[in-house]
Protein backbone atom coordinates (compact mmCIF):
# COMPACT_ATOMS: atom_id res chain seq x y z
CA UNK A 1 0.00 0.00 0.00
CA UNK A 2 1.27 3.31 -1.11
CA UNK A 3 2.02 5.69 1.67
CA UNK A 4 -0.05 9.10 2.62
CA UNK A 5 3.30 11.03 2.69
CA UNK A 6 5.66 11.88 5.15
CA UNK A 7 4.11 12.50 8.82
CA UNK A 8 4.54 16.54 9.69
CA UNK A 9 7.01 15.34 12.86
CA UNK A 10 9.30 13.88 10.62
CA UNK A 11 8.79 16.60 8.03
CA UNK A 12 9.43 19.08 10.92
CA UNK A 13 12.52 16.82 12.26
CA UNK A 14 13.97 16.37 8.46
CA UNK A 15 13.80 20.39 8.30
CA UNK A 16 14.41 21.56 11.29
CA UNK A 17 17.83 19.04 12.14
CA UNK A 18 20.49 20.46 9.54
CA UNK A 19 19.27 24.16 10.65
CA UNK A 20 19.78 22.98 14.34
CA UNK A 21 23.48 21.65 13.67
CA UNK A 22 23.95 24.86 11.51
CA UNK A 23 23.37 26.82 14.32
CA UNK A 24 25.39 25.32 16.51
CA UNK A 25 28.51 24.78 14.26
CA UNK A 26 28.08 28.27 13.73
CA UNK A 27 28.19 29.26 17.06
CA UNK A 28 30.51 27.37 18.16
CA UNK A 29 32.81 28.52 15.38
CA UNK A 30 31.45 32.06 16.41
CA UNK A 31 32.23 31.64 19.95
CA UNK A 32 35.58 30.17 19.14
CA UNK A 33 36.92 32.92 17.06
CA UNK A 34 35.98 35.21 19.40
CA UNK A 35 37.69 33.41 21.91
CA UNK A 36 40.77 33.32 20.36
CA UNK A 37 40.82 37.06 19.41
CA UNK A 38 40.13 37.85 22.86
CA UNK A 39 42.78 35.44 24.17
CA UNK A 40 45.60 36.79 21.62
CA UNK A 41 44.36 40.36 22.42
CA UNK A 42 44.50 39.28 26.38
CA UNK A 43 48.16 38.23 25.81
CA UNK A 44 49.11 41.22 23.46
CA UNK A 45 47.92 43.90 26.40
CA UNK A 46 49.93 41.63 29.08
CA UNK A 47 53.04 41.65 27.01
CA UNK A 48 52.39 45.35 26.15
CA UNK A 49 52.04 45.87 29.86
CA UNK A 50 54.74 44.02 31.37
CA UNK A 51 57.41 44.41 29.05
CA UNK A 52 56.50 48.36 29.50
CA UNK A 53 56.27 48.15 33.66
CA UNK A 54 59.98 45.79 33.46
CA UNK A 55 61.17 48.95 31.54
CA UNK A 56 60.30 51.17 34.24
CA UNK A 57 61.18 49.08 36.87
CA UNK A 58 64.95 48.61 35.62
CA UNK A 59 67.49 51.29 37.46
CA UNK A 60 69.03 53.25 34.86
CA UNK A 61 72.12 53.32 36.64
CA UNK A 62 72.51 49.54 36.89
CA UNK A 63 71.45 49.14 33.24
CA UNK A 64 74.22 51.29 32.13
CA UNK A 65 76.58 49.50 33.41
CA UNK A 66 75.52 45.84 32.58
CA UNK A 67 74.87 47.22 28.85
CA UNK A 68 78.69 48.40 28.88
CA UNK A 69 80.06 45.28 30.05
CA UNK A 70 77.70 43.10 27.84
CA UNK A 71 78.84 45.24 24.66
CA UNK A 72 83.07 44.28 26.09
CA UNK A 73 81.93 41.20 26.18
CA UNK A 74 83.01 40.91 30.33
CA UNK A 75 82.43 37.40 31.64
CA UNK A 76 78.79 36.48 31.74
CA UNK A 77 78.93 34.30 34.99
CA UNK A 78 81.05 36.96 36.87
CA UNK A 79 78.63 40.26 36.19
CA UNK A 80 75.56 37.99 37.03
CA UNK A 81 76.74 37.20 40.19
CA UNK A 82 77.18 40.91 40.80
CA UNK A 83 74.60 43.27 42.45
CA UNK A 84 73.67 45.15 39.54
CA UNK A 85 72.48 41.98 38.01
CA UNK A 86 70.38 40.45 40.57
CA UNK A 87 68.68 43.32 42.21
CA UNK A 88 67.03 44.05 38.66
CA UNK A 89 66.84 40.41 37.29
CA UNK A 90 64.86 39.22 40.74
CA UNK A 91 62.24 41.06 40.27
CA UNK A 92 61.96 40.17 36.41
CA UNK A 93 61.85 36.85 37.07
CA UNK A 94 58.88 36.86 40.14
CA UNK A 95 56.97 38.93 37.39
CA UNK A 96 57.74 36.39 34.54
CA UNK A 97 56.70 33.21 36.94
CA UNK A 98 53.51 35.18 38.28
CA UNK A 99 52.00 36.06 34.58
CA UNK A 100 53.01 32.81 32.92
CA UNK A 101 55.06 34.45 30.37
CA UNK A 102 57.81 32.25 28.65
CA UNK A 103 60.49 35.10 28.48
CA UNK A 104 61.71 38.24 29.73
CA UNK A 105 64.77 40.39 29.31
CA UNK A 106 66.17 43.26 28.06
CA UNK A 107 68.51 43.95 24.84
CA UNK A 108 70.20 46.30 23.01
CA UNK A 109 70.62 47.09 19.31
CA UNK A 110 74.01 46.09 18.22
CA UNK A 111 77.13 43.88 18.10
CA UNK A 112 77.67 41.24 15.18
CA UNK A 113 74.11 39.96 14.92
CA UNK A 114 70.67 41.81 15.57
CA UNK A 115 70.78 42.42 19.05
CA UNK A 116 71.96 41.66 22.20
CA UNK A 117 70.86 40.51 25.57
CA UNK A 118 71.72 42.24 28.94
CA UNK A 119 69.15 40.82 31.33
CA UNK A 120 66.75 37.77 31.19
CA UNK A 121 65.22 36.61 33.56
CA UNK A 122 64.89 33.25 32.05
CA UNK A 123 66.91 29.83 34.53
CA UNK A 124 68.03 26.92 32.82
CA UNK A 125 69.09 25.98 28.91
CA UNK A 126 67.14 28.76 27.72
CA UNK A 127 68.83 31.29 29.79
CA UNK A 128 70.46 34.07 27.77
CA UNK A 129 73.84 34.97 29.19
CA UNK A 130 74.95 38.93 29.71
CA UNK A 131 76.55 39.74 26.48
CA UNK A 132 74.56 36.67 24.07
CA UNK A 133 73.45 37.95 20.86
CA UNK A 134 70.92 36.54 18.95
CA UNK A 135 68.86 36.87 15.42
CA UNK A 136 65.36 38.33 14.76
CA UNK A 137 63.37 38.87 11.98
CA UNK A 138 62.90 40.94 9.67
CA UNK A 139 59.82 42.47 11.49
CA UNK A 140 60.60 42.93 14.86
CA UNK A 141 64.09 43.92 14.34
CA UNK A 142 62.08 47.06 12.46
CA UNK A 143 59.58 47.14 15.34
CA UNK A 144 62.67 47.38 17.82
CA UNK A 145 64.54 50.03 16.38
CA UNK A 146 61.31 51.98 15.97
CA UNK A 147 60.64 51.70 20.07
CA UNK A 148 64.49 52.25 20.22
CA UNK A 149 64.12 55.56 17.92
CA UNK A 150 60.48 57.21 18.71
CA UNK A 151 59.72 55.53 22.22
CA UNK A 152 56.34 53.52 20.89
CA UNK A 153 55.32 50.54 22.11
CA UNK A 154 55.88 47.21 19.91
CA UNK A 155 53.69 43.93 19.70
CA UNK A 156 54.36 41.18 17.26
CA UNK A 157 52.27 38.81 15.91
CA UNK A 158 52.91 35.26 16.18
CA UNK A 159 56.10 34.36 14.17
CA UNK A 160 58.61 31.93 14.36
CA UNK A 161 62.21 32.45 15.19
CA UNK A 162 64.99 29.77 14.56
CA UNK A 163 66.33 29.27 18.04
CA UNK A 164 63.06 29.98 20.17
CA UNK A 165 60.06 28.65 18.32
CA UNK A 166 57.01 30.27 17.81
CA UNK A 167 56.75 33.29 19.71
CA UNK A 168 54.37 36.38 20.09
CA UNK A 169 56.70 39.49 21.32
CA UNK A 170 56.10 42.87 23.08
CA UNK A 171 59.26 45.60 23.03
CA UNK A 172 59.06 48.68 25.46
CA UNK A 173 61.58 51.51 26.10
CA UNK A 174 64.57 51.54 28.33
CA UNK A 175 66.08 55.00 29.45
CA UNK A 176 69.50 55.82 30.28
CA UNK A 177 70.27 58.51 33.71
CA UNK A 178 69.20 61.41 30.72
CA UNK A 179 66.22 60.35 30.22
CA UNK A 180 67.54 58.41 26.27
CA UNK A 181 66.03 55.75 25.18
CA UNK A 182 68.87 53.13 25.37
CA UNK A 183 67.58 49.60 25.04
CA UNK A 184 64.34 48.06 25.13
CA UNK A 185 62.30 45.35 27.63
CA UNK A 186 60.80 42.14 25.98
CA UNK A 187 58.20 40.01 27.10
CA UNK A 188 57.75 37.00 24.78
CA UNK A 189 54.95 34.07 25.04
CA UNK A 190 55.41 31.14 23.21
CA UNK A 191 52.79 29.81 21.09
CA UNK A 192 52.50 26.77 23.20
CA UNK A 193 51.42 28.89 26.45
CA UNK A 194 48.55 29.90 23.38
CA UNK A 195 47.67 26.76 22.39
CA UNK A 196 46.51 26.23 25.87
CA UNK A 197 44.36 28.96 26.63
CA UNK A 198 42.81 28.07 22.77
CA UNK A 199 42.39 24.40 23.41
CA UNK A 200 40.50 26.02 26.57
CA UNK A 201 38.63 28.40 24.40
CA UNK A 202 37.85 25.74 21.82
CA UNK A 203 36.31 23.28 25.05
CA UNK A 204 34.56 26.42 25.64
CA UNK A 205 32.83 27.13 22.53
CA UNK A 206 32.11 23.01 21.78
CA UNK A 207 29.79 23.06 25.21
CA UNK A 208 28.17 26.28 23.50
CA UNK A 209 27.55 24.49 20.03
CA UNK A 210 26.34 21.42 22.67
CA UNK A 211 24.27 23.40 24.77
CA UNK A 212 22.71 25.15 21.77
CA UNK A 213 22.32 21.82 20.22
CA UNK A 214 19.88 20.90 23.29
CA UNK A 215 18.15 24.32 23.37
CA UNK A 216 17.54 23.76 19.73
CA UNK A 217 15.99 20.34 19.74
CA UNK A 218 14.19 21.31 22.74
CA UNK A 219 12.69 23.98 21.58
CA UNK A 220 12.23 21.60 18.23
CA UNK A 221 10.37 19.13 20.55
CA UNK A 222 8.26 21.70 22.25
CA UNK A 223 7.21 22.70 18.55
CA UNK A 224 6.45 18.98 17.18
CA UNK A 225 4.30 18.88 20.91
CA UNK A 226 2.64 22.09 20.21
CA UNK A 227 1.83 22.28 16.69
CA UNK A 228 2.55 19.19 15.01
CA UNK A 229 0.70 16.21 16.92
CA UNK A 230 -2.48 18.61 17.32
CA UNK A 231 -2.27 18.57 13.03
CA UNK A 232 -1.47 15.04 13.22
CA UNK A 233 -4.78 14.61 15.32
CA UNK A 234 -6.89 17.04 13.44
CA UNK A 235 -5.90 14.79 10.28
CA UNK A 236 -6.79 11.46 11.85
CA UNK A 237 -10.50 13.61 12.35
CA UNK A 238 -10.15 14.47 8.79
CA UNK A 239 -9.94 10.97 7.45
CA UNK A 240 -12.57 9.95 10.07
CA UNK A 241 -15.27 12.38 9.05
CA UNK A 242 -14.33 11.53 5.30
CA UNK A 243 -14.77 7.71 5.70
CA UNK A 244 -17.89 8.29 6.92
CA UNK A 245 -18.03 8.68 10.92
CA UNK A 246 -19.79 11.81 10.85
CA UNK A 247 -18.93 12.71 15.06
CA UNK A 248 -16.81 16.02 15.22
CA UNK A 249 -13.54 16.35 16.39
CA UNK A 250 -12.31 15.77 19.55
CA UNK A 251 -11.27 19.48 21.66
CA UNK A 252 -7.30 19.22 22.59
CA UNK A 253 -5.13 22.01 23.58
CA UNK A 254 -3.48 23.19 20.21
CA UNK A 255 -2.40 26.72 18.67
CA UNK A 256 -5.11 29.54 17.89
CA UNK A 257 -5.19 28.33 13.71
CA UNK A 258 -5.38 24.88 14.50
CA UNK A 259 -8.48 25.34 16.89
CA UNK A 260 -10.19 27.33 14.44
CA UNK A 261 -9.75 24.59 11.33
CA UNK A 262 -10.96 22.01 14.00
CA UNK A 263 -14.08 23.97 14.13
CA UNK A 264 -14.26 24.48 10.46
CA UNK A 265 -14.40 20.78 10.26
CA UNK A 266 -16.68 20.37 12.73
CA UNK A 267 -18.69 22.57 10.60
CA UNK A 268 -18.03 20.67 7.77
CA UNK A 269 -18.70 17.31 9.74
CA UNK A 270 -22.22 18.91 10.81
CA UNK A 271 -23.20 20.30 7.41
CA UNK A 272 -22.57 16.86 6.13
CA UNK A 273 -24.80 15.12 8.52
CA UNK A 274 -27.46 17.28 7.57
CA UNK A 275 -26.85 17.19 3.67
CA UNK A 276 -26.89 13.48 3.46
CA UNK A 277 -30.44 13.54 5.78
CA UNK A 278 -32.01 15.86 3.54
CA UNK A 279 -30.51 13.26 0.46
CA UNK A 280 -31.79 10.34 2.02
CA UNK A 281 -35.23 11.91 2.09
CA UNK A 282 -34.97 12.76 -0.96
CA UNK A 283 -33.84 9.62 -2.12
CA UNK A 284 -36.53 7.88 -0.27
CA UNK A 285 -39.77 9.83 -1.14
CA UNK A 286 -38.28 9.60 -5.49
CA UNK A 287 -38.79 5.53 -4.50
CA UNK A 288 -42.28 6.08 -3.34
CA UNK A 289 -42.98 7.82 -6.43
CA UNK A 290 -41.26 6.07 -8.78
CA UNK A 291 -42.45 2.31 -6.86
CA UNK A 292 -46.46 3.68 -7.23
CA UNK A 293 -45.78 4.51 -11.04
CA UNK A 294 -44.38 1.25 -12.02
CA UNK A 295 -47.29 -0.49 -9.49
CA UNK A 296 -49.96 1.59 -11.40
CA UNK A 297 -48.26 0.57 -14.77
CA UNK A 298 -48.51 -3.01 -13.77
CA UNK A 299 -51.97 -3.10 -11.86
CA UNK A 300 -53.71 -0.47 -13.77
CA UNK A 301 -55.86 1.67 -11.81
CA UNK A 302 -58.26 0.76 -9.01
CA UNK A 303 -61.58 -1.36 -10.15
CA UNK A 304 -64.53 0.79 -9.06
CA UNK A 305 -66.70 -0.57 -6.20
CA UNK A 306 -70.68 -0.18 -6.29
CA UNK A 307 -71.80 1.15 -3.15
CA UNK A 308 -75.92 0.87 -2.94
CA UNK A 309 -77.81 2.70 -0.42
CA UNK A 310 -80.89 1.30 1.37
CA UNK A 311 -83.26 3.76 1.70
CA UNK A 312 -82.44 5.68 -1.27
CA UNK A 313 -82.21 2.64 -3.46
CA UNK A 314 -79.08 4.67 -5.42
CA UNK A 315 -76.11 3.23 -6.60
CA UNK A 316 -72.89 5.50 -6.17
CA UNK A 317 -70.03 4.28 -7.76
CA UNK A 318 -65.94 5.22 -6.37
CA UNK A 319 -62.57 4.14 -6.66
CA UNK A 320 -61.45 1.12 -4.72
CA UNK A 321 -58.88 1.90 -2.37
CA UNK A 322 -58.16 -1.31 -0.83
CA UNK A 323 -54.31 -0.66 -0.51
CA UNK A 324 -51.81 -2.42 -2.56
CA UNK A 325 -51.90 -6.12 -1.11
CA UNK A 326 -55.75 -5.80 -2.24
CA UNK A 327 -54.35 -4.79 -6.05
CA UNK A 328 -51.59 -7.01 -5.75
CA UNK A 329 -54.46 -10.25 -5.01
CA UNK A 330 -56.96 -8.78 -7.45
CA UNK A 331 -54.77 -8.51 -10.07
CA UNK A 332 -53.23 -12.26 -9.37
CA UNK A 333 -56.55 -13.47 -9.31
CA UNK A 334 -57.20 -11.86 -12.34
CA UNK A 335 -54.86 -13.42 -14.71
CA UNK A 336 -55.11 -16.99 -12.70
CA UNK A 337 -58.52 -16.51 -14.01
CA UNK A 338 -57.31 -15.87 -17.25
CA UNK A 339 -55.13 -18.73 -17.41
CA UNK A 340 -57.84 -21.09 -16.39
CA UNK A 341 -60.05 -20.16 -19.01
CA UNK A 342 -57.00 -20.49 -21.66
CA UNK A 343 -56.24 -24.45 -19.45
CA UNK A 344 -59.35 -25.78 -19.38
CA UNK A 345 -57.33 -29.14 -18.08
CA UNK A 346 -55.69 -26.67 -15.31
CA UNK A 347 -58.90 -25.35 -14.28
CA UNK A 348 -60.69 -28.33 -14.02
CA UNK A 349 -57.71 -29.53 -11.81
CA UNK A 350 -58.38 -26.38 -9.86
CA UNK A 351 -61.90 -27.26 -9.11
CA UNK A 352 -61.57 -30.75 -7.93
CA UNK A 353 -58.71 -29.72 -6.03
CA UNK A 354 -61.09 -26.99 -3.89
CA UNK A 355 -64.20 -29.51 -4.21
CA UNK A 356 -61.61 -32.37 -2.42
CA UNK A 357 -60.29 -29.28 0.14
CA UNK A 358 -64.08 -27.67 0.89
CA UNK A 359 -65.18 -31.23 1.63
CA UNK A 360 -62.05 -31.91 4.00
CA UNK A 361 -62.82 -28.68 6.07
CA UNK A 362 -66.77 -29.14 6.14
CA UNK A 363 -66.16 -32.83 7.89
CA UNK A 364 -63.71 -31.04 10.31
CA UNK A 365 -66.59 -28.57 11.06
CA UNK A 366 -68.88 -30.97 11.89
CA UNK A 367 -66.65 -33.01 14.04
Amino acid sequence: MRPDGIPIQALLWRTFTPAIVVLAMGLGALTYTRLYDTILDGFSRKLVTTSALTGALIDPNDHDFLIRAAQVRAPAEAVEEMAQYRRNVLPMRRIRSELGLTYLYSQVLGGTQDVIYVLDSTLGDEHSTIGSEDELTPETRAGLRKTQTDGSLYISPIEFQEQWGLLKTAAAPVRDRQGKIVATAGADVNISVIEVATQNALLVSALIGVASLLASALVTLLILRWVARPIEALKSEALRIAAGDRAPPAETAAPREVGRLRVSLGDLASDLVAMMRTAWSDTLAKDRERNARLLDEVLGPPEPVVLVSDKARQVVWRAADDGLEARLERRAMTELAARFARDRKLAARWAALAVARHGVVAEEARA
